[in-house]
């Protein structure tokens, strides 16, 4: 039950709110009362004969008004005194996220994905759900072939990997590619080379070692985004040696079959995939579907999330299809996540490439940004500011758009400290901490709606009061963007009751519920910051 189905049922039964969705609350000045409407299709008519009241208004809305003293008082004290409590009941939610190549760029898709997942995480977290996130690593296929090729024509040991595995991995990867766009041979030799170590031939322990130092400088990488994974798989684990008894398995149920060039092949919506090449080699799709099987037996989840773009949309289905049709409960909590692409991110130096380098242009702008506010404290200018600013205004620029849409980056949008965006949130938090430590007033020990009498504060609380319905709503659909854009609206009526009531200089009494207002909406800001994977400032 929701902060506002609890205030509904202090004077209402309460199975009529139960699992009420698309609320919408306004506040009436002039009626000096809160008005709720609940959109649903399923509503009974009832009428309290107290003071409020519940009506139906069509046969979709179910309007209910509060007087605004008990709203006041329960949202505020509600958010200022008490834990936020969710019910929920726990469930296991695995999220596959991230999850770049090791020996590719670590391009925009990777990003969203990185960003969206942690979310997703973030927010079951919060829901009381115990979450795994799984950074499934791509370091398999004839792609390692051409790597491991590149390594040996270059002469490169692990010694000149230590200090940017990850761009040395890369720079090689692109060296081998281009020489065998012009020599077959080194095709050739990279196919036998990755067939070999597939069927057990060549020794890992190589492999193993890069594949540590790629680790040690990701997370390196995803500590500035705040985000620790709790386990790392890699594409290798499920090699066609570690495969083998699951692919046979698959195909004594006729689940996958041999078709007349060799391959191993299975019916997915009335057409062909291919799951194993006519040498046994392994494929995308049969070490994810392996990798299925395994999580289910490993973490028995409730839920398995894959935070993918739009283009994997076919691979996915045809990866659950094929499960389906070996474990049935296996798939029932399976979801793609998809998500749309981002364009035009680039830095000074030309297209990104690398996660680093895209947090190190934000990081670098947000610097010359706070060089030239007036605003800025001096005590807040150094780079562990900017950091956060730079990864704060790349997060919530990804975060506020549909998840699904393309859209388009644009660097002056996206670390404005007007308008819609994560600095200005930031702005506002700093702002809310400042006049609490600095206003010379104590919280009160309740609330007292008498002092609080302005049409501001109906408004302000009013925002307050949508918050955890927000985060359902959120959480049902995985979309970041509700959270996000309920930021902005709450940001705005803050601001403006920023600019018509003051803290200092008032009434005591009055000047302790203001800053409880203050105060409430500082917590809902910081809570929403960190459900979007950003770290609240304190002074910027």
């Amino acid at each position: 039950m929701t902060l506002i189905n609890k205030v509904c049922s202090m004077t209402v039964d309460s199975a009529v709110l139960k699992n009420m969705r698309n609320l919408y609350v306004s506040y009436r000045h002039h009626e000096n009362s809160f008005v709720l409407n609940f959109y649903n299709k399923k509503i009974q008519y009832m009428q309290d004969p107290q003071q409020n009241s519940i009506q139906e208004t069509d046969s979709d809305v179910l309007q209910f008004s509060i007087d605004r003293a008990t709203m006041l008082k329960y949202v505020l004290t509600h958010i200022s005194f008490e834990k936020p409590h969710i019910e929920s009941e726990e469930k296991h939610i695995v999220i596959d996220f991230s999850s770049p190549n090791i020996a590719k760029p670590f391009h925009v898709g990777h990003l969203r994905s990185t960003i969206i997942g942690n979310f997703i995480a973030n927010i079951n977290k919060f829901f009381n759900n115990k979450v795994t996130k799984i950074n499934y690593l791509g370091d398999w296929g004839t792609q390692f072939g051409l790597l491991q090729y590149g390594l040996q024509a270059k002469n490169i040991d692990i010694s000149k990997l230590k200090s940017n595995p990850i761009k040395c991995l890369y720079d090689t990867y692109v060296y081998a590619n281009k020489l065998s766009a012009t020599d077959a041979e080194v095709q050739n030799q990279a196919r036998k080379y990755f067939s070999d170590i597939e069927q057990g031939q060549i020794s890992l322990d190589k492999w193993k070692q890069i594949r540590e130092l790629t680790v040690t400088e990701l997370e390196n990488v995803y500590q500035r985004l705040g985000i620790q994974f709790d386990d790392y798989h890699w594409e290798s684990d499920y090699n066609g040696r570690a495969i083998k008894h699951m692919m046979d398995l698959l195909e004594q149920k006729n689940i996958i079959v041999t078709d007349d060039s060799g391959k191993k092949i299975a019916k997915v919506n009335n057409r062909n995939v291919t799951v194993l090449k006519s040498d046994n080699s392994t494929l995308y799709l049969s070490r994810d579907i392996a990798a299925l099987l395994d999580r289910y037996r490993r973490y028995k989840f409730d839920k398995m999330l894959y935070v993918v773009d739009n283009a994997q949309t076919d691979h996915f289905a045809a990866v659950f299809e094929i499960v389906r049709q070996f474990d049935k409960e296996c798939t029932e909590g399976c979801q793609h996540i998809k998500f749309g692409r981002i364009k035009g991110m680039s830095t000074r130096s030309g297209n990104v490439v690398f996660l680093n380098d895209i947090l190190d242009e934000a990081k670098r702008k947000m610097y010359e940004k706070q060089q030239l506010s007036k605003n800025t404290r001096s005590s807040a200018m150094n780079e562990k500011t900017c950091d956060i600013l730079g990864t704060t205004a790349v997060i919530v620029n990804d975060l506020k758009q549909r998840r699904q849409k393309d859209y388009v980056f644009d660097w002056d949008r996206a670390l404005q400290s007007e308008g819609d965006s994560g600095i200005k949130l930031q702005y506002l938090h700093c702002r809310l901490w400042s006049l609490e430590l600095n206003c010379g007033v104590s919280l009160p020990d309740a609330c007292d709606p008498s002092c609080l009498p302005e049409e501001i504060i109906g408004d302000v609380v009013a925002e307050l009061a949508k918050f955890e319905d927000i985060l359902y709503r959120s959480h049902t659909d995985y979309e970041a963007c509700i959270i996000v854009n309920y930021l902005f609206r709450l940001a705005r009526y803050v601001n403006k009751m920023f600019n018509e009531l003051k803290v200092k200089n008032v009434d005591p009494h009055v000047a302790a519920q203001r800053l409880l207002v203050y105060h409430s909406a500082r917590i809902v800001v910081k809570t929403g910051l960190e459900i979007l994977g950003v770290k609240p400032l304190k002074e910027m």
